[in-house]
């Protein structure tokens, strides 16, 4: 059984998010990606978010149809700040046994080995990193060989995925200028956000 881990502000969830969880399950054969919003971060704390209801119905309106992905709130109910090594020894005590695998975007591979409880954290799990382009790739080639020096026990391996170029926070700029994000989003989330004004 392989489950995997897709965490995030997801502040909010778009095309590029599941792009990449689709990527990740068909290229490792993934049963089971599980989507984690945040409630917050240390590096995240300042951040302005809209309600984590909101963030919450979103989540679950893209993803509805899409059979290898589910839904956790696990860390918006624990509350307070969010470490990741808390809930992969959450998923160890639920889920014995099972290969777990976190994926991340190519950004967050920069400093994965930076994060709380480092060398545990990149020994419990098989982190999949996003790549996107040559040059991602020989970057990400650099970092992994860099990780792995420092922590040779680490698990890391790269998807193959199509360029996106967009973030949660280039499209939060958009709509409050009132610019289109409709190709950005599932539909179902696009409408949401226009239903319930957020971001505006």
């Amino acid at each position: 059984m392989k489950k995997a881990i897709l965490g995030g502000s997801f502040n909010p969830i778009h095309n590029g998010h599941l792009m990449m969880a689709e990527c990740a399950h068909k290229q490792f054969d993934l049963d089971d990606i599980i989507v984690i919003p945040n409630k917050t971060t240390y590096y995240k704390k300042n951040k302005v978010f809209v309600s984590d209801e909101h963030r919450i119905n979103m989540i679950k309106l893209a993803i509805e149809d899409k059979t290898y992905l589910s839904f956790s709130d696990m860390e918006i109910v624990r509350g307070g700040v969010t470490h990741t090594i808390d809930t992969i020894h959450e998923f160890q005590r639920l889920y014995p046994g099972v290969d777990l695998y976190f994926i991340i975007g190519g950004d967050s591979l920069e400093w994965v080995d930076r994060w709380v409880s480092a060398e545990e954290l990149l020994s419990s799990v098989i982190f999949l990193s996003a790549v996107r382009g040559d040059t991602d790739k020989k970057r990400s080639l650099e970092i992994i060989k860099r990780i792995q020096g420092q922590y040779p026990e680490s698990k890391i391996e790269l998807l193959d995925m199509e360029d996106y170029p967009i973030s949660s926070s280039d499209i939060r700029d958009k709509i409050k200028n009132g610019e289109d994000v409709r190709e950005m989003l599932p539909e179902a989330v696009y409408k949401y956000i226009i239903q319930n004004g957020c971001y505006l």
